[in-house]
């Protein structure tokens, strides 16, 4: 979980760091608000495109060395950006660096699952989740240091380090089985769970196949898994929350240190480490508090843990909204406050209901498109329409203003996920259970011991029973 935690972080930072070092890239490629709101745009929709097929990567590989393989290339993506000359230059580097976490991601959601059974999985989900905060905060407050001290290439190639060593740690996780949690909290033994890891086990084997075959195999198993995963009713509603919801972190999170900068008489530096330090101690202490929370209510509350999301998301916009109008700087920044607290307990929750309601062996494929939704109605199109409005209306506060009506509507849909989620994730586990007894019916036809699996033997650490 901690691991899995710092993953996301580096993936975070990455992602941000160029919040921090935006006055510089802006002032040394005289660079319009809509111009610099596209390189924030420019990582997430890449990634939101590529999470696709990253999600079904990890539904059929091994987990642990896709992650390790992906951090280990850091080094040299981040470099595209450290030595970017012009501004064309610049967006191709960072949709580029896109690509990485699109992989990190599904992968690092379907382990977790995996690990921590549905009445844990929100405060397991929270440690991974703060990085949505700390990471950008970080990301932000060291940008706007090391770009006032040393210059902004710089604050690349300082981030671009720690994701390689993280690498060698990931590649000595276990791999678990596919639906392991789900199935050892509804009374399976390891040996039961094995046998119905190695059954549903997915044929695939491109050693053996051209590479168009292989495109064509692929292709129809993913767009046989995303239909399916569309169908189910609280997905839907889940992905117009997270979209709702990250639309409101990623467009104000992208313009806030900027926000202070123009509005809170601070300087650059100054608005740098305000903001990072927003989104690092509000953020860690919303996303754990949010993860601890949400695991409660939802054993109490039928659909509880939306509940949670829906008011906590809705609070952070109302007082960011009343912010904006605040004059005195000290209380502005109070409310901003409160309002990551908000929004930072909401993420945890979304998250472990996203995987409650998705079937175990096409949970990197739920993942990618949890990820593709809240990129391209989220995190893409934030940063990019309030840099456009800005420069319609002349001010930043009105962009702010006028994005959060729709946000509000968003939100409101997610709430209708209360009266479904409950039905979907129980399905999910009946029919995992269903699959598991008839599996074991057939091995008991067959003459097979009770400590025989179909097929020989496996454990979680074989590639094979990864496919």
């Amino acid at each position: 979980m901690l691991l899995l935690g710092l993953v996301n972080l580096v993936d975070h930072v990455d992602m941000a760091i160029i919040r921090g070092v935006a006055p510089f890239v802006q002032e040394e490629f005289a660079l319009t608000d809509f111009q610099l709101g596209t390189l924030g745009s420019a990582f997430v929709l890449v990634n939101g495109i590529a999470t696709i097929p990253a999600g079904w990567l990890a539904d059929h590989v091994r987990r642990t060395r896709l992650i390790g393989y992906t951090l280990m290339s850091w080094s040299g993506l981040i470099l595209l950006s450290a030595t970017a000359q012009n501004y064309l230059n610049m967006l191709f580097a960072r949709s580029v660096m896109g690509v990485g976490q699109s992989i990190d991601d599904p992968a690092s959601s379907s382990l977790l699952a995996d690990y921590y059974p549905p009445a844990k999985r929100a405060q397991a989900f929270s440690y991974q989740q703060i990085a949505l905060f700390a990471g950008g905060g970080l990301g932000i407050a060291l940008g706007g240091f090391v770009g006032t001290q040393f210059g902004w290439r710089w604050a690349f190639v300082l981030v671009g380090m720690p994701g390689s060593l993280l690498a060698f740690l990931v590649f000595r996780l276990r791999e678990p089985y596919r639906g392991e949690a789900d199935l050892r909290e509804a009374g399976k033994s390891m040996d039961e769970i094995a046998q119905r890891a190695e059954a549903a086990a997915s044929p695939l084997d491109p050693r053996g196949m051209g590479f168009r075959p292989f495109l064509r195999l692929a292709w129809t198993q993913l767009s046989s898994e995303i239909r399916m995963i569309f169908r189910i009713r609280t997905m839907r509603y889940i992905l117009v929350g997270v979209s709702a919801l990250l639309f409101t972190v990623s467009g104000i999170g992208f313009w806030l240190a900027v926000y202070h900068q123009r509005y809170s008489g601070m300087t650059e530096l100054q608005a740098t480490a305000v903001t990072g330090g927003l989104l690092i101690f509000a953020g860690l202490a919303g996303t754990i508090g949010g993860g601890i929370v949400s695991d409660r209510v939802a054993q109490r509350i039928t659909g509880g843990r939306i509940v949670l999301v829906v008011w906590s998301a809705t609070a952070c916009a109302v007082l960011f909204l009343i912010s904006f109008a605040v004059p005195n700087v000290p209380l502005r920044l109070a409310l901003q406050f409160v309002g990551v607290l908000g929004a930072a307990a909401a993420v945890p929750g979304l998250r472990a209901s996203m995987m409650d309601v998705v079937p175990a062996d096409s949970r990197g494929v739920g993942a990618s498109a949890f990820a593709l939704t809240s990129t391209v109605f989220g995190t893409a199109a934030a940063p990019v329409i309030v840099g456009q409005l800005s420069d319609l209306t002349g001010s930043l506060v009105w962009a702010f203003t006028l994005v959060f009506p729709p946000v509000i509507a968003g939100l409101m849909l997610l709430l209708r996920a209360r009266r479904t989620i409950g039905d979907d994730a129980e399905a999910i586990l009946v029919a995992m259970v269903a699959e598991q007894e008839a599996l074991a019916a057939e091995a008991e036809e067959a003459g097979l011991g009770d400590g025989d699996h179909v097929g020989g033997p496996t454990t979680p650490e074989d590639d094979t029973d990864q496919g």
